[in-house]
């Protein structure tokens, strides 16, 4: 059986229908991410920009969040992953397709700002839904395009452009993709990873992307100042359950000191994975609106998403994040006690 029989088709959903629809009838598109955007996102921003602009689309991309110094890579010229005050708006779009996300909350002011002045929404997406509490109401305008098989957007996107044939991939939208399965999968290493995620990965070399340029711009990025901050964060881990759940506290203070962006410091956490006790690790970091954001991982025993959604967030199986106004302690509380338990119930009962 191929790679292809093996993955469901998506061009058999309802909700592809749909999609496919708004997207051969929109003559302006507009893409957006979350909040605090990451190599997942802003790499299937740039392969979709560039591949609907191949497919003569008027299109624009426009995050709440400005793009890190690292990914800037993917928009030499900054002229397509733009963020606040970089871009002038359409005062309606026929389409605002966003990525990487289920949650408009994740979308921050963008949402109140232009869910109104899209005459059509589509959330396309790879995380589980959300559930509980938590559960999101879509407004009747707006569509969510899911797989949670997909490993990544971009390899959700490349099954699209398979089944939508608008134009041909070039290194343009083959370094989008790229990036953003890559990134997503941390360099082939996550459980999610899957046979698809390598076949794309090699398909986009023979587009002439550069894997070394790509890994290098990515994650050579530090300053000396970036690991004195790691290295006094890695001398204050803490553990709990017996040294089964690992994390690191960040204040905003303590950031600051060292200049260190909240994306200059979104890879400390994979170090707690080195742990051989550590079954799910977490990080916790002071933002400058006052919330702590918290990421939390598993090493792929435990399933770790319902904590987060529990507490407002959601995420992947065995990797999920939220974010809570509560002072860092009352936060690091709440989380490692929920996580404890789930520890607890997983050791007595195997789930």
């Amino acid at each position: 059986m191929s790679t292809k029989e093996k993955i469901p088709e998506l061009s058999k959903t309802k909700e592809y229908q749909k999609f496919r629809t708004w997207l051969e009838q929109s003559k302006r598109v507009l893409i957006s991410t979350h909040v605090l955007p990451d190599g997942d996102g802003l790499g299937a921003e740039s392969a979709l920009f560039h591949y609907l602009k191949r497919a003569r689309k008027a299109c624009r991309v426009y995050n709440p969040d400005l793009v890190p110094k690292r990914y800037r890579f993917l928009d030499p010229k900054g002229m397509v992953l733009l963020g606040p005050g970089q871009v002038e708006l359409w005062d309606t779009c026929d389409l605002w397709i966003i990525l990487d996300t289920n949650d408009p909350r994740r979308l921050g002011k963008l949402w109140g700002e232009l869910s109104l002045r899209a005459k059509k929404i589509v959330f396309l997406d790879h995380h589980p839904a959300i559930e509980g509490p938590q559960e999101i109401n879509y407004p009747p305008h707006a569509l969510l395009l899911s797989d949670p098989t997909s490993s990544s957007i971009g390899e959700m996107l490349y099954r699209l452009f398979e089944e939508l044939k608008f134009a041909k991939l070039n290194r343009d939208v083959g370094l989008g993709l790229y990036v953003s399965i890559m990134t997503d999968t941390n360099s082939f290493r996550y459980a999610r990873t899957t046979p698809l995620a390598h076949k794309i990965a090699g398909e986009m070399i023979e587009l002439e992307v550069n894997p070394e340029e790509v890994y290098q711009a990515i994650y050579s990025s530090k300053e000396l100042s970036h690991l004195q901050l790691l290295g006094h964060m890695l001398q204050n881990v803490q553990i709990a359950a017996g040294g089964k759940v690992a994390w690191l506290e960040m204040d905003l203070a303590l950031r600051k000191k060292h200049q260190a962006s909240a994306d200059d410091t979104q890879s400390f956490m994979n170090l707690l994975l080195l742990l051989k006790d550590a079954e799910v690790v977490c990080f916790f970091r002071e933002e400058e609106d006052g919330q702590v954001r918290v990421s939390i991982k598993s090493k792929g025993r435990i399933v770790i998403n319902r904590v987060a959604m529990e507490l407002g967030g959601g995420g992947h199986e065995y990797a999920a994040g939220l974010a809570l106004s509560a002072p860092i302690d009352k936060t690091v509380t709440a989380v490692i006690q929920r996580i404890e338990t789930l520890i607890e119930s997983f050791e007595k009962f195997g789930k």
